[in-house]
């Protein structure tokens, strides 16, 4: 029988080895806490989310203000001309606090489904704003 301090000496190391769990960020169990994250901030989140759900909708918030900064581009890049980016960018600032708005009242109210139709949203957004940065927006066609 090894002595008691061998054995906890020996536990101790082993502890330190083993991996730990990882822990979720509170962020994960309160998707509408976070509304002025910025993009990196909103990724690092998603990959900490054991729940796909929200890691996909923490995903398509990062993807959707990354989309909106290149609309911003555009717009202060065609500043001297009359356009239609800087519209774009404040269409999808207002659907975002829309969808985020209706989504968080729905949620709290105890729909857990919402958190998936938001994302959804948000994928449907990215989509309509990558459209404008290609150029494609006018053949979409509102859709």
């Amino acid at each position: 029988m090894p002595h008691p301090a061998t054995t906890f000496a020996l536990l101790c190391c082993l502890l330190g080895v083993l991996p730990q769990p990882r822990a979720e960020t509170p962020a994960c169990h309160q998707p509408f806490a976070h509304p002025e994250a910025d993009a990196e901030r909103l990724r690092a989140i998603a990959r900490d989310c054991d729940d796909p759900v929200l890691a996909r909708l923490y995903h398509h918030r990062a993807a959707h203000r990354e989309a909106l900064g290149e609309i911003a581009l555009l717009a202060r890049l065609h500043r001297a001309h009359g356009n239609a980016d800087r519209l774009r960018l404040h269409q999808g600032r207002i659907h975002a606090a829309l969808l985020e708005g209706f989504a968080e009242r729905a949620w709290r109210g105890g729909r857990a489904e919402t958190l998936d139709a938001l994302a959804r949203g948000y994928a449907r957004a990215i989509d309509r704003l990558e459209r404008t940065i290609a150029g494609q927006d006018l053949a979409y066609g509102g859709r």
